[in-house]
């Protein structure tokens, strides 16, 4: 009887600890990737990460076939950088680890590489809406060096 208990504690540790991972879809719909860093700063509701994953043969094909990606254009180069310009502020704002290992050079932006912007601009919020800066992710894929940038801010 004791070993039926203990098999029923454990099994039901085991899954309630599945059901608190997370998988991020945008990662998840390229392959595996050869190595990341990840810094971060900030709490449960507010903080501001920076991450840098590398792959080894992600083609273009790979990431147009991505329900995510889309290919940069001249449109979206500005656009990207004004995302990366109010992240580079906050990065500047929260210091500490984040600030210490921030290392995007912002030169390698261009038309040919491919992105993803996700943001709540314009949901509900309160009484309000979210700005164009109060809740976004930013993935830049750089196919020359194939390396992946995560930018994400949520104040």
């Amino acid at each position: 009887m004791k070993k039926l208990g203990l098999l029923l504690l454990t099994l039901t540790l085991l899954l309630s600890l599945c059901g608190c991972s997370y998988q991020d879809p945008v990662l998840a719909s390229l392959p595996d990737c050869k190595s990341k860093v990840f810094y971060t700063s900030g709490g449960f509701q507010d903080f501001t990460d920076y991450a840098k994953y590398t792959y080894e043969s992600v083609t273009a094909q790979d990431l147009k076939e991505s329900k995510f990606f889309s290919e940069t254009t001249t449109d979206d180069v500005e656009e990207i950088l004004l995302h990366i310009d109010n992240f580079e502020d906050w990065v500047e704002t929260v210091g500490e680890e984040l600030k210490d290992n921030y290392d995007f050079d912002k030169n390698v932006v261009s038309e040919g590489d491919f992105f993803y912007i996700e943001t709540k601009a314009g949901e509900p919020i309160g009484q309000g809406t979210y700005g164009k800066f109060d809740n976004y992710s930013v993935y830049y894929f750089d196919i020359d060096t194939q390396t992946l940038y995560y930018f994400h801010n949520n104040i």
